[in-house]
């Protein structure tokens, strides 16, 4: 078809003969028309301004546009009948419909798979209701929030005033046993030709005790005195640490001949103090749960496994039962009657708690061929340990 026999066919009439060229009739029809046509290109117009001054994209714009492009076909099929009346521009207007009808099909088409979405969509009352139900529920966890920072809160105070009432009645204490050991042994010193053999025993036994007691209460102090140290956490040499807790331990190194070997020790960051005293205590029973009659033989490992560091103390001493292995770390927890190995049972328990303090922990295992400690320190310690002041 060619744009002459679009826009000038030959032998058609216009549409107004069918009118009989009636004005009245014409021009009510114009009318219709033009408003119709008007308010089709009013909708899209609105739709457009609607998807470009939306604050954010809608999910489902493209098909706005669609339905627009639609609604503007429909607009102009209204003002072809119009220009028909006095024009017969029917194929024209027959290719016009034939675009609309092809739009409002795709737009049909496209809103099939819509319609599951749009009937998902909340009602302004539904969604005010959602955000009543969100509101209670954020107002919920804030107070169950604000009762889990109090009970922290009080859980703090009552370790600090039970660490500070342990320091206390501990430290009370050490006066009226220094006072029983001293006169003991100037009893012993002084008398001891005056005293008759259950006397002279009686009185060992009084200084023995409070040398016992005193032990006791000290390593209870060190207990309690852990996560106060003013250090912090510092990247020091783990060499430096280690040599320091063989310092404290030259006596009975010295005089078990015990034999430590200690492979590559790096930097690492950690409250150098309180991991010198886990040391000493590791070391310490190493050499103490000796076969008799061997020496001591301790090794000493770290590696880094991830984000934490693996700290060994490998011993060949007389191991730890099967059965006892969970028991080891609880304090005043002790295997062996103070008769054959001396000491108070709090040893593991300090060294437990200064792996804590760092975000770690402290495991064993144990055969006939020895006992195995492994301490897991994190790379980069945060202590959860609440802060407390110095207690005198």
């Amino acid at each position: 078809m060619s744009s002459a026999s679009l826009f000038d066919p030959a032998n058609l009439l216009p549409h107004g003969v069918c009118f009989q060229l009636k004005p009245d009739l014409i021009w009510l029809h114009v009318a219709s028309d033009a408003v119709i046509a008007v308010s089709y290109f009013l909708i899209p117009a609105a739709l457009v301004w609607f998807t470009r001054h939306r604050g954010r994209p809608l999910s489902f714009g493209w098909m706005l546009y669609l339905f627009a492009a639609f609604i503007v076909l429909c607009g102009i099929s209204h003002v072809i009948e119009i220009v028909t009346i006095w024009h017969p521009l029917y194929y024209l207007q027959g290719y016009e419909k034939a675009a609309t009808a092809a739009v409002s099909l795709m737009t049909a088409l496209s809103i099939i798979p819509l319609v599951p979405k749009l009937l998902a969509l909340r009602s302004p009352e539904e969604l005010a209701e959602a955000n009543e139900r969100l509101l209670a529920e954020v107002q919920a966890r804030e107070a169950a929030e604000r009762e889990l920072r109090l009970a922290l809160q009080t859980t703090r105070q009552a370790v600090q005033e039970l660490e500070q009432f342990t320091y206390i009645t501990s430290h009370d204490l050490q006066g009226p046993l220094r006072t029983m050991s001293g006169f003991a042994q100037l009893l012993m010193h002084r008398h001891r030709a005056k005293l008759d053999g259950d006397a002279a025993e009686f009185v060992d036994y009084i200084d023995k005790g409070s040398r016992q007691m005193q032990a006791l209460i000290r390593d209870l102090l060190e207990l309690t005195r852990v996560g106060r140290s003013s250090t912090g956490f510092e990247r020091q040499p783990l060499r430096a640490t280690l040599e320091r807790a063989l310092s404290a331990l030259r006596e009975p190194i010295a005089k078990s001949g015990a034999r430590i070997h200690a492979g590559e020790l790096p930097e690492i960051v950690a409250n150098h103090g309180l991991i010198a005293q886990l040391l000493q205590n590791l070391i310490g029973n190493a050499i103490k749960f000796c076969r008799p009659g061997e020496v001591p033989q301790i090794e000493i490992s770290i590696e880094r496994q991830g984000a934490e560091w693996q700290l060994a103390v490998l011993d060949q001493g007389i191991g730890i039962p099967a059965d006892q292995l969970q028991n080891v770390f609880a304090i005043f927890r002790r295997l062996h009657a103070a008769e054959a190995y001396e000491g108070t049972g709090i040893g593991l328990a300090i060294c437990r708690k200064v792996a804590r303090f760092h975000g770690g922990d402290i495991s064993v295992t144990s055969d006939e061929r020895g006992t195995r400690f492994l301490v897991r320190l994190p790379v980069a310690p945060v202590s959860e340990t609440v802060a407390l002041p110095p207690l005198s």
